[in-house]
């Protein structure tokens, strides 16, 4: 439920735990789909600010603007736990296996019912 105004991403606190620290397990992996590039920006540089300075890095932004090579990059670093969660849009693409994705939330749910779908089928596709 959003209980703060729609540009301060505070809604998306929760996805750091209040008082996270280096050395704490990381947080669950997870995605969050934005409509526009701007908003998974900003939502990107909100959530790194909730996070030590030492670990700002682990939440990054991912668009159509992205060259090949830091998309591919991005998606390594994700598969492999480097990265802990995306802000993104719809660039992120169909047909990613991520199969340790925890959460998968769509910011502002003004798409289609189809596109919701595609966007959580990120969260189960757990190979067991």
């Amino acid at each position: 439920k959003i209980k703060y105004a729609l540009n301060s991403y505070v809604d998306l606190a929760f996805l750091i735990l209040e008082g996270w620290n280096t050395g704490d397990p990381p947080p669950p992996k997870f995605l969050v789909f934005f409509d526009d590039i701007q908003d998974a920006i900003n939502a990107a540089r909100y959530s790194c600010k909730c996070l030590p300075v030492k670990c700002s890095n682990k939440i990054k932004w991912f668009n159509s603007d992205m060259t090949s090579t830091y998309k591919e990059m991005e998606l390594d670093n994700l598969v492999s736990s480097e990265t802990w969660g995306l802000c993104m849009t719809d660039s992120f693409g169909m047909g990613m296996d991520i199969p340790d994705i925890q959460l998968v939330i769509q910011w502002r749910a003004t798409c289609k019912l189809m596109t919701l779908w595609q966007h959580f089928r990120h969260a189960v596709r757990n190979k067991n």
